[in-house]
C-alpha cells in the first residue's frame, strides 16, 4: 500500500513541510511525444508513458530519461509500478502490458476488451484494476494473468482510479451526456455504487484516506468529499481550464493540473486554491507525488517537471561564541540528500556559494568570513542529492547588524539596527529585545520594542555597557546530524555585540582624523595598530577580552604604531584601546 496511500511522517519539532517552496523545475525527457502518465516506484526510479506506445524510464529521479521498448504502437494512457521491477501500462484498444524486470521486457496481457483503458492501479503484486470507456472495469487477483470484467449499473466512461487497498477503490469519469460520476467499491468490485457529482466530466480523482477525496474536471471544476463520497461539495479553483489530474501529499496540501499549463495549489484542503504559474502552455495530463517531498508531472510535447520540497533556512544569527554569522536549518530525511550548499548575497541577482555541509553533519553553517559588526548579510541554501540534482535556492534570511552612536547630550547612546528578514514571509518578528550588561558575558534583557522599531535612545549612560539586540522565534530551530545529535534549540536571532567605549563621553569620536586603524582585522598571525602624532607621546596600548580582563598592555609607545602578535591569544573577540592625549577603542577579531 505504500504506493497508494501517502502517509505524512511528522518529525519532532519539524515544521519545514508547512513552509515548503512551491517551485517546479523542467526535466529533459528526451522526447517531444505526448506523455499521459508518470509513476515512481521510489524516489529514484520512475516511468512515463504516452503516444504510440512510448515508455521512458529514469533511475536518477529524472535527471536522465531513456526509452524502453513497449512492444506496441498504440497510445498508452497510464502506468503503475508496485516496486522497482514490476509494473503495468494500459492504453488504446484494451492493451495491457506488464514488466517484471523494470521495463527491460514488456509482455502483452489478455484484457478481454478493446475499449480504451485510461487508468491502472495496483494495491500489491496481485490485486489491481484497470478502467476505461464504456464500463470497462477490469479486475485481477493474480498480477494480470487473468483479468475479470466487472460492471456498474450506470455504464460509466472512466478516466481515473484511486485505490486505498485491495478492496476499496474509486473511479471517476462521466456517463450519458457528460454527467460527472464517481463510482466506489468497498468489496473488491463485487459491487460498484455510483455517485452523481455534476455535469462536468471528471478526469481525475484522488483519495487521501477512506473519508477525504477530491475530483477534478471540466472548466476548472474541483469537488471534495469528507465522508467517503456520500456528499460532495464544490471548491473554487479560480481557473476555467479543464483540470485533468489531482494529487495530495496529505489531507491539506495538494496540486491539480490541466489544459494549457493550468496549475493550482492548496495548503488548506482546498478551501483556498492558489493559481500557480507552471511556465508552460502545453496540456499537463498527470501529476504524481511519490512522498510528501517529491513529485513529478507530465504532459504534451514530452513535458516532464519535478518538484522537490527543500529545506529552508530556519534562522540566521550571530554566534555568541565565534561572533560570526551562523545559518541554521532542519533536515528533511529520506530524500537522498547528499549535502547542502550555502550561498551569500553578492550583488544584483548574484549569490556566491560560500561552502557546503554534508547531510550527515549538523545542519548549520558558520560563515568564517562574515563581519557582522560592520554589515548585515543575506543567506540561502539548497539541497543536492547523490545524482547532483539541486533543489531551488531557499528564500533568504538576513542577519541583524547593530550600531551605537553618541547622542545629545553625550550621555545618550543612540542604538540602531536593521530588521531581521525572512524572504518567505513565514517568520516575521513580533518584537526586538535589547540586552545590556557591564561585560560582554553578563548581559540580560533590557527592553523589548515592537517590530516596527529599529532605533532606541538609551539615556544617562555614564559607565561602560555592552549591548546586543535579538528577535525571538516562537518555534525553535533544531538542527540535527546522522549520529542522532541535535543542536540548539535556537530560539533567538542575535545581532553583533557593541559597547559604549568607542562612543562614550570623554572619548574622541573622529577616529579617521587621527589616523587610528587596526589592520588586518580579523587577525590570523598579527595585526598593526596605527595612529598619528596628535595622540601625543608615551601612548599605552591595551588589549581586553570580552569580560574586560586585560590580556596585553604596552606602555610608552611613541612611534604611532604597535604590532600585536598572535602567540598565545585564543580565537575570539577583543577590544583594542590606545590611550594618549585622546583615547580610541576598536574591535579586533582573532581567527
Amino acid at each position: 500500500m505504500k504506493n497508494i496511500l501517502f502517509v505524512v511522517v511528522l518529525l519532532i519539532a519539524f515544521s519545514s513541510a508547512a513552509f515548503s517552496q512551491t517551485y517546479w523545475s523542467n526535466q529533459v525527457s528526451g522526447t517531444t511525444n505526448s506523455l499521459s502518465c508518470i509513476n515512481f516506484s521510489d524516489v529514484n526510479n520512475g516511468w512515463a508513458v504516452g503516444a504510440s506506445g512510448l515508455i521512458i524510464h529514469t533511475s536518477n529521479s529524472g535527471k536522465n530519461w531513456s526509452s524502453q521498448t513497449s512492444g506496441i504502437t498504440t497510445d498508452l494512457n497510464s502506468v503503475f509500478f508496485v516496486n522497482n521491477l514490476t509494473g503495468w501500462a494500459v492504453g488504446v484498444g484494451g492493451k495491457i502490458i506488464k514488466t517484471i524486470d523494470g521495463g527491460i521486457i514488456w509482455t502483452l496481457q489478455t484484457s478481454n476488451t478493446t475499449q480504451i483503458l485510461y487508468s491502472v492501479k495496483f494495491a500489491d503484486l496481485n490485486n489491481g484494476w484497470a478502467v476505461g470507456m464504456s464500463d470497462a472495469i477490469l479486475r485481477t487477483t493474480d498480477g494480470g494473468t487473468t483479468w475479470t470484467d466487472q460492471t456498474c449499473s450506470v455504464i460509466p466512461n472512466l478516466m481515473s482510479l484511486s485505490l486505498l487497498n485491495k478492496d476499496t477503490a474509486y473511479a471517476s469519469g462521466y456517463s450519458g451526456s457528460s454527467i460527472g460520476r464517481v463510482i466506489k467499491t468497498v468489496n473488491a468490485g463485487a459491487t460498484w455504487t455510483s455517485q452523481t457529482i455534476s455535469s462536468a466530466t471528471l478526469y481525475g480523482i484522488f483519495f487521501i484516506n477512506s473519508e477525504k477525496g477530491w475530483a477534478v474536471g471540466n472548466t476548472g471544476s474541483i469537488y471534495n468529499t469528507i465522508n467517503g463520497g456520500t456528499n460532495w461539495t464544490t471548491q473554487s479553483s479560480n481557473i476555467s481550464d479543464n483540470l485533468l489530474s489531482i494529487s495530495f501529499i496529505n489531507d491539506t496540501v495538494g496540486w491539480a493540473v490541466g489544459m494549457n499549463g493550468a496549475m493550482v495549489y492548496t495548503q488548506d484542503g482546498g478551501l483556498t486554491w492558489i493559481v500557480k504559474s507552471s511556465g508552460t502552455t502545453v496540456n499537463l495530463k498527470n501529476i504524481y507525488f511519490r512522498n510528501s517531498y517529491r513529485g513529478w508531472l507530465c504532459g504534451n510535447s514530452g513535458k516532464v517537471m519535478y518538484h522537490r520540497t527543500s529545506e529552508e533556512i530556519c534562522l540566521v544569527t550571530v554566534d555568541t561564541l565565534s561572533f560570526k554569522n551562523k545559518v541554521i536549518w532542519e533536515r528533511i530525511l529520506n530524500q537522498g540528500t547528499s549535502y547542502y550548499n550555502v550561498y551569500k548575497f553578492a550583488t544584483g541577482n548574484v549569490w556566491d556559494s560560500i561552502g557546503n555541509v554534508p547531510f550527515i553533519n549538523m545542519s548549520e553553517f558558520t560563515d568564517a568570513n562574515s563581519t557582522p559588526e560592520t554589515q548585515s548579510e543575506r543567506y540561502k541554501i539548497c539541497a543536492v542529492d547523490s545524482f547532483g540534482n539541486k533543489s531551488d535556492l531557499s528564500p533568504y534570511h538576513q542577519t541583524i547588524n547593530f550600531q551605537i552612536s553618541l547622542g545629545v547630550p553625550s550621555t545618550t547612546m543612540n542604538l540602531s539596527w536593521n530588521q531581521y528578514l525572512d524572504e518567505s514571509g513565514v517568520f516575521v518578528p513580533s518584537s526586538y529585545t535589547i540586552v545590556r550588561g557591564t561585560t560582554a558575558t553578563n548581559v540580560t534583557d533590557y527592553i523589548s520594542l515592537p517590530s516596527s522599531n529599529v532605533t532606541y535612545n538609551d539615556l544617562n549612560i555614564t559607565t561602560q555597557f555592552f549591548y546586543r539586540v535579538y528577535v525571538n522565534k516562537p518555534t525553535p530551530c533544531y538542527p540535527s546530524s546522522n549520529n542522532k545529535a541535535q543542536g540548539g534549540p535556537y530560539a533567538h536571532a542575535h545581532s553583533n555585540m557593541e559597547d559604549v567605549q568607542s562612543v562614550q563621553f570623554g572619548i574622541a569620536q573622529n577616529i579617521a582624523e587621527y589616523g587610528f586603524s587596526i589592520y588586518p582585522n580579523p587577525m590570523k598571525e598579527n595585526t598593526i595598530i596605527n595612529w598619528d602624532g596628535r595622540m601625543g607621546y608615551d601612548c599605552t596600548v591595551t588589549l581586553y577580552d570580552l569580560t574586560g580582563k586585560v590580556i596585553l598592555q604596552q606602555n610608552n609607545i611613541n612611534n604611532g604604531s604597535y604590532i600585536i602578535n598572535r602567540e598565545n591569544l585564543i580565537k575570539g573577540f577583543y577590544t583594542v584601546e590606545v590611550r594618549g592625549n585622546k583615547t580610541f577603542r576598536g574591535k579586533l577579531v582573532i581567527e
